[in-house]
């Protein structure tokens, strides 16, 4: 069992930034997950939210704004909003594993080109509640691992992991016991647990 920060070291710096990333690398968590969303001009920026209006001083969305636009907006704390690559550049030449979460449509096939150019594509996962999506990228990117991100437990996960060409799923631990566990494992998928937050789950 591998625990993961959810959006970076979100209890010493603001999620899902350059901070909260950094102080992540100070702890025991050997895989994080963060969200990425694409602007107007192509640049996949790590953010969760589809508006900049929770965590930023910035309104609107962010597939509306510009890359230039976006690197002059800050959160409500003062830090910038990165680029994927900035992320990246963090986790480079470390055993940290990526679950990046991909938010909102994009440009699938530069974004596997940027993670082949900045990072060791073993250690990372493409994960998504659209399937559709993960399909594509699999598609044009085969060496890149993803997940099916499941916001309830299906009676057949495995079926839909394979029509998606993924190679895993991710959902609550909620909906996970040892017999999801093992099959999953036995089709040679893997299984990610979210929202297991204290000891008494572990």
């Amino acid at each position: 069992m591998k625990l993961m920060g959810h959006r970076g070291a979100r209890d010493r710096a603001p999620e899902n930034t350059l901070r909260s990333f950094k102080a992540l690398l100070e702890s025991n968590v050997s895989v994080v997950e963060f969200d990425i969303h694409q602007s107007a001009d192509g640049v996949w920026i790590v953010h969760h939210d589809e508006t900049l209006d929770r965590t930023t001083v910035g309104t609107g969305l962010v597939s509306e704004k510009t890359w230039s636009e976006l690197h002059d907006i800050r959160t409500k704390e003062g830090d910038p909003l990165p680029r994927l690559e900035d992320v990246l550049s963090i986790f480079k030449d470390t055993s940290m594993e990526l679950q990046i979460e991909v938010k909102s449509l994009g440009d699938f096939q530069k974004l596997g080109e940027v993670l082949s150019r900045n990072f060791n594509l073993s250690q990372v996962t493409v994960i998504s509640f659209n399937h559709r999506w993960l399909y594509e990228i699999k598609t044009k990117h085969r060496s890149i691992k993803t997940a099916c991100l499941l916001s309830g437990l299906p009676m057949n996960p495995v079926e839909i992991v394979r029509s998606a060409k993924a190679d895993g799923i991710s959902l609550s631990v909620n909906w996970i016991d040892e017999a999801l566990v093992k099959r999953c494992h036995e089709d040679g998928l893997t299984v990610t647990a979210w929202n297991a937050d204290d000891i008494e789950v572990f």
